[in-house]
């Protein structure tokens, strides 16, 4: 299953989400991460998330089934997605 998830939260919380998620997924800019992870692996994410949770943090998880359902093209001074795990 492809994940990818986006957050806007205030900057003194950003560390929490951030180290939470590179645990599990590629940290691609500032606030996104995403790769392909189990259901249950994705539970767990979305658990940890609504324990991180506060009433001004915005998280949005977008899911699809497989990998190969997501176009990727990327402009300008960036990494290939992916290139961490390589």
């Amino acid at each position: 299953m492809f994940v990818l998830i986006v957050y806007d939260v205030p900057a003194g919380r950003t560390e929490r989400y951030k180290k939470m998620l590179r645990r599990r997924l590629e940290h691609v800019q500032y606030s996104v991460f995403y790769g392909d992870v189990t259901p249950g692996l994705l539970v767990e994410i979305k658990n940890d998330i609504e324990d991180l949770l506060q009433p001004d943090d915005s998280i949005i998880v977008f899911e699809a089934e497989r990998v190969g359902a997501v176009d990727l093209t990327t402009y300008g001074d960036t990494e290939e997605p992916g290139s961490r795990f390589t």
